[in-house]
């Protein structure tokens, strides 16, 4: 024994050795608890049943729910023996955008234009690295009566005075903001003019006589016989053609492109449903989702892989500077402020059983 060192000092070492000890060995079985019970919650989160919820525009109704749906839950319930379920509701891109900022539960987005998913991230709903992708295209094109009787060959023709033009509303529809950009920058790649290309947009907004929310509905509108013409995707009056609607499409030799992204809701999806939502836009751009589309008339993502018709001279937003430029100078300030006060709307028709 050390000089100075008295037998109650040693056992006061001890103790205070064994206390750390002994707090030491609780706290790492605590830790091994809750690694064990966190694990097993996870595992078992990872094991259960899933739901996706999808929020998407409405001409996607039909692909969605007849083919890609029923194909999508197959493949992940044999690849990861959990039951899949996908709920959707189908409406507006900007409508559906708006809802999702106000706490609507989507876990997954299909919208029809980038800008819906920039509205997203503004609302803090995606993360702002988080980046759309282009799942599809498809060009703008002009649908006429059978027979195109006004003759129509270009989006200029849609100003001739007497002619009674249906519009997918810009404020709501992504198909209406596509068609405001093929109807300016169609005259603004031709004559390399601004001022010409707002004059061509004002003079065919001169003719336009009902509005609808979505691109579906505009077309539901011509079915029920209104108006002479309208602007709408190609994809969406093929489907028309295949239902033996009686129309007739034009496709403008300047035409653009509308490229219809897909984007997993940050803010909405848990930990549990984040791999179902991202095997779900993998599933979209892979070369079975990519067929499903093309089956319903889309065209693909990558344009190399295209089958359709080539066409004229098309072009993209990215010509018009992007979508944050082209719509806040085309659609906010040329058309919410100029156009939209001075229109001359018809009531809409009465719809069958109203």
């Amino acid at each position: 024994m050390d000089v100075g060192t008295t037998p109650s000092m040693l056992n006061s070492a001890d103790n205070r050795d064994w206390r750390c000890l002994a707090s030491q060995g609780l706290s790492i079985a605590l830790l091994l608890l809750a690694v064990f019970y966190g694990g097993r919650n996870v595992f078992s989160k990872n094991q259960g049943p899933v739901k996706l919820v999808v929020y998407a525009f409405s001409t996607q109704e039909e692909v969605l729910t007849r083919n890609i749906f029923p194909a999508f839950e197959q493949a992940w319930e044999a690849e990861t023996g959990r039951d899949l379920t996908i709920e959707a509701i189908f409406g507006p891109s900007g409508t559906l955008a708006g809802q999702i900022n106000l706490g609507a539960p989507a876990d997954v987005a299909l919208l029809s234009n980038e800008q819906h998913a920039n509205w997203l991230r503004v609302g803090r709903r995606i993360g702002q690295e988080t980046e759309p992708v282009v799942v599809s295209t498809t060009p703008m094109v002009i649908v006429t009566r059978p027979g195109n009787p006004m003759g129509i060959i270009e989006y200029q023709d849609l100003a001739r005075p007497g002619l009674r033009l249906l519009h997918a509303d810009p404020q709501t529809s992504g198909a209406g903001d596509w068609a405001v950009l093929a109807e300016y920058g169609s005259a603004l790649l031709e004559s390399g003019d601004q001022q010409t290309a707002q004059n061509q947009l004002r003079a065919i907004w001169e003719n336009v006589r009902l509005m609808a929310p979505s691109a579906r509905a505009t077309l539901t509108l011509f079915e029920l016989g209104a108006g002479d013409a309208l602007v709408t995707y190609e994809q969406d009056a093929r489907l028309a053609l295949a239902r033996d609607v009686p129309l007739e499409i034009v496709v403008p030799p300047h035409t653009i492109i509308a490229q219809h992204v897909a984007v997993v809701v940050d803010a909405n999806v848990t930990s549990a449903e984040q791999p179902v939502a991202q095997a779900f836009v993998r599933y979209l751009l892979s070369d079975t989702g990519q067929r499903a589309l093309a089956d319903y008339h889309q065209r693909s993502a990558h344009p190399n892989n295209n089958t359709f018709p080539p066409l004229v001279e098309p072009f993209t937003v990215e010509e018009l500077g992007g979508w944050s430029q082209a719509y806040g100078e085309l659609v906010e300030a040329l058309w919410e402020m100029e156009i939209e006060p001075s229109l001359e709307l018809e009531p809409p028709p009465r719809l069958p059983g109203e």
